[in-house]
């Protein structure tokens, strides 16, 4: 029987990354993908002579842990995660987990023995309350969009770096007006609050233009969200935070800070959003070339592509130094008719043969109408 797996994905500042490395050896993952990002929020400071105070935009060095487990075992491994890091305390950072579909040539080992010892079974799957949103821009761009995020007050903002290929390739000459670094910004949302989040900033970063980037957004369970958009001296025993913190876990659930009420929510027969599917292979560079040329030529229009690093600690130890395997990661979102054709196609060049490591993970997400992508 085929076992079930579910995408864990964790950000963490750079200050807890000792504790999470150790937790993940502890729990002896085979395969976890490291990236690089950065975690932005507003500084309050005082103005000169402590007039005018000014607030600006704060960057803090964070990494992306992803990592798939078993569904049986991926709340428990998010509670040891979070506990092992306080990761609950504001600015520390956040994990989401994800229902998808995944695909692999050779499957994943694990040491079931430890999950089930540390982490313990659960058979019914977490709900998705949540929406992650994620919108790709021009690379120079995302700082006015994280600003417009943390005005908002829905949570902190996650910036990483990539490049673009696929439509930008077929411009020819017109192909100097699009430029192929890439930023992708991450913000997660109650579920509920995600349409009129979307309506919010969509116009402030002109994603409604065509060419200037594109928005999607994904169900997701997330129990841990960093909501400490800002920093600067405290004036009250008890952080903004910390309060919405407690509040969501008396309540039982975040919709009472719902920003709008469901009198204002769409009827049923008015299209609010496009059904879409993404797409997200990770292997190697030459893996990752073939899996590009397939979903061109096979109908999808673009691509995205991030570096990582590959880490096993399924081995690890604090006598020995951890090592990483350089990995790609290329996103593409796309209707569900070329993802068949996608997958099709990659089987038949042997991505997913035998022994083979590579990595496909696939889900619904949704696009605004307006985004014309």
């Amino acid at each position: 029987m085929k076992t079930a797996i579910s995408s864990i994905v964790c950000i963490a500042d750079m200050n807890i990354i000792p504790a999470i490395d150790q937790t993940l050896a502890d729990l002896a993952l085979p395969e976890v993908f490291v990236q690089r990002a950065k975690q932005i929020a507003l500084l309050d400071k005082q103005g000169f002579l402590g007039l005018r105070p000014v607030t600006k935009l704060e960057e803090s060095r964070a990494l992306i842990y992803r990592m798939y487990v078993p569904s049986v075992y991926e709340e428990g491994v998010m509670r040891r995660i979070a506990e092992a890091t306080n990761l609950v305390m504001g600015g520390r950072g956040g994990g989401f987990s994800q229902h998808i579909d995944f695909h692999r040539g050779a499957p994943l080992s694990f040491d079931m023995e430890k999950l089930e010892r540390l982490c313990g079974k659960t058979d019914k799957l977490a709900p998705e309350e949540h929406a992650l949103i994620c919108c790709t821009v021009s690379r120079g761009s995302g700082d006015s969009l994280a600003q417009a995020i943390l005005e908002l007050g829905v949570g902190v903002p996650v910036v990483f770096f990539g490049n673009g290929a696929g439509l930008r390739d077929k411009l020819g000459l017109m192909r100097i007006t699009i430029p192929v670094e890439k930023e992708i910004i991450w913000f997660i949302v109650p579920r509920s609050d995600a349409e009129l989040v979307e309506k919010s900033i969509i116009p402030r970063a002109r994603l409604d233009v065509p060419g200037n980037g594109f928005l999607y957004r994904c169900f997701i369970h997330a129990p841990v969200v960093n909501l400490r958009i800002r920093h600067g001296k405290r004036f009250h025993a008890a952080t903004m935070e910390q309060v919405i913190a407690a509040l969501d876990e008396v309540r039982g659930s975040s919709d009472w800070r719902r920003f709008g009420s469901r009198k204002h929510e769409h009827k049923s027969g008015e299209k609010k959003t496009v059904s879409t599917r993404g797409l997200f292979f990770i292997g190697e560079e030459e893996e990752v070339d073939i899996f590009r040329k397939a979903a061109i030529e096979n109908g999808a229009r673009g691509a995205t592509f991030n570096p990582l690093e590959m880490r096993s600690y399924s081995t690890f130890t604090h006598e020995q130094a951890m090592v990483s395997h350089s990995r790609q990661l290329c996103d593409i979102i796309t209707s569900s008719d070329v993802e068949e054709k996608i997958r099709r196609s990659s089987t038949l060049s042997g991505l997913f043969g035998k022994g083979k490591s590579c990595i496909l993970k696939t889900f619904d997400v949704e696009m605004p109408s307006v985004i014309r992508h």
